[in-house]
């Protein structure tokens, strides 16, 4: 039953925003709750305070074995890298709480205030656009949360091994990071393991609910460019009449009318879209630039690791590709459903209404063409620029491959 989300059969408005709201709201930083309640404020506060130390720490490790230990360097660089992009998102969601709080209400209020409940043809592209968003969301936070988990148990089986054949245990930290020693020994080790490996859930938690706000925005807008079109069709459909109609006042007035009120949904939706890029543009840029990062890195540690590392690598691996992919794959369904609202409009009946209600068509057709972009600063995220990562990785791993 916890995860019915997954299916289709969950109610229609309880789809909204479902995991990013699981995953945000479980660090307090869901931004309907920052902006009303206290507790949630001390909660993100303090969950901020936390991952702050071990990102820290965990970049001091690092740091201070690069030189004696590329390997074990690597190891700790890689989700101390992906900590601190964490960190960052955090810092600005709860910045930006009050204008993503803003974004969610109107969102809202765009994709359910109008029929939706008893249009069937919508009420199935908003259900298919909910369910395809709450799937590809869960997919990477699952993987992040495996991975997560093998950091964290990978210490204790290594234990546990060494206790079964008889040898000295080593007690191991989930996440390489530089702690007072007292911290290290009895009765604080304990304590530390938890902090730690709490860190890394943090890391998860924020890091999914992030990535699946911008995904969940981006399929949200996809299905208002398709309700758009729907009402298009609805508008200016004659039953293929070729001879130029004859409207009465009354009934030219009523077109307008309507026509009018298109643009201006039209127009809401474009500066709700340009609004929330504006808001993500530092998070979406520091998200590819650490995500070109680990990748290259993990493909550094797949070559070089045996054994159990290389379980851990190829689950972070997964995961931050599918974080990219839902990034790219949320700025190619905004862009194709706003271009595709052109084709949709010249395929209609505008040609038998009269000259004023055609001009009105046709600056819809024009201003369709030019595509809603989610684009950052240097690039677009979009299905061509994910292709162009996975081929630029393949070039890396058969690079490394040859050195062997």
């Amino acid at each position: 039953m916890k995860f019915k989300f997954l299916s289709r059969t969950f109610p229609l408005r309880d789809y909204y925003f479902y995991v990013p709201q699981l995953c945000l709201g479980s660090m307090g930083f869901w931004p309907m709750d920052t902006c009303r309640q206290q507790a949630a404020n001390v909660g993100a506060w303090m969950n901020l305070i936390i991952l702050a130390i071990g990102v820290f720490t965990e970049i001091h490790a690092g740091c201070t074995v690069l030189r004696t230990d590329l390997e074990l360097a690597l190891d700790t660089l890689c989700p101390a890298g992906t900590s601190a992009v964490t960190l960052l998102k955090m810092t600005l969601i709860y910045y930006y709480r009050q204008d993503l709080a803003w974004v969610l209400e109107r969102m809202r209020s765009l994709v359910y205030e109008r029929d939706v409940s008893i249009n069937p043809i919508k009420k199935r592209i908003i259900r298919a656009h909910a369910v395809m968003a709450a799937r590809l969301n869960f997919i990477p936070f699952v993987m992040g949360f495996i991975t997560c988990t093998s950091y964290n148990l990978k210490p204790l089986l290594i234990t546990l091994i060494l206790y079964m054949q008889g040898q000295q245990p080593m007690w191991k930290l989930p996440f390489n990071m530089t702690m007072p020693a007292f911290l290290l020994r009895a009765p604080y080790f304990p304590f530390t393991y938890i902090f730690t490996a709490y860190t890394g859930y943090i890391t998860i938690f924020m890091y999914g609910g992030c990535d699946a706000f911008y995904f969940e925005f981006c399929s949200n807008a996809a299905a208002l460019l398709k309700l758009l079109q729907e009402d298009l069709k609805s508008i200016v459909s004659f039953g293929g009449r070729e001879e130029q109609l004859v409207f009465t006042a009354q009934e030219s007035t009523l077109l307008e009318w309507r026509l009018v009120r298109f643009i201006m949904r039209h127009n809401d939706i474009i500066e709700l879209t340009r609004f929330f890029c504006k808001r993500y543009t530092i998070i979406t840029l520091a998200h590819f630039v650490s995500a070109g990062l680990v990748i290259g890195a993990s493909i550094f540690d797949l070559m070089t690791f045996t054994g159990f590392g290389i379980v851990i690598y190829i689950a972070y691996t997964i995961a931050v590709l599918g974080q990219l992919f839902i990034y790219c794959y949320g700025g190619s369904l905004v862009a194709e459903s706003s271009v595709q609202l052109a084709t949709v409009a010249f395929g209609c009946d505008w040609y038998a209404c009269n000259p004023k209600l055609r001009r009105y068509v046709l600056m819809i057709i024009i201003r369709s063409q030019r595509a809603i972009s989610m684009s950052v600063p240097f690039f677009s995220p979009s299905l061509i620029t994910f292709t162009s990562i996975l081929q630029t990785s393949g070039s890396i791993i058969a690079l490394a491959s040859s050195f062997k």
